[in-house]
């Protein structure tokens, strides 16, 4: 048996592979599925939302708004993510960060969890 520490990325990697293999499904996905569910109950309450919205206005498809964990994270993600330097290099006319994001805000947008 090995006394090397055990990385904990690598730790977390392992447990999350055994249980998306138990459960047969892709855990991560699912829970950023139910954090984007909650926040849609929030502004449904009339509060503003608390996870992170990049929002792309587009020309020739409907306009986006790409959801991350929190705000930080989706101005990192405007700044520099493979998924929005795509969306915004093929018709991107704008593209922001939201701040006071509320549920009128998300209206007629295709929702895109990265």
């Amino acid at each position: 048996m090995s006394d090397a520490p055990i990385d904990p990325a690598e730790r977390d990697r392992a447990v999350e592979e055994r249980l998306n293999a138990d459960l047969g499904m892709d855990v991560a996905h699912v829970e950023q599925q139910l954090r984007f569910r909650l926040d849609l109950v929030r502004m449904k309450r009339g509060e503003s939302g608390q996870l992170g919205y990049v929002f792309i206005d587009r020309d020739h498809h409907p306009d986006a708004a790409v959801v991350f964990d929190d705000p930080a994270a989706a101005g990192s993600a405007l700044e520099d993510h493979p998924l929005i330097d795509a969306l915004c290099e093929e018709d991107c006319l704008d593209a922001r960060v939201g701040g006071d994001v509320r549920l009128a805000d998300l209206v007629g947008k295709e929702i895109i969890l990265p």
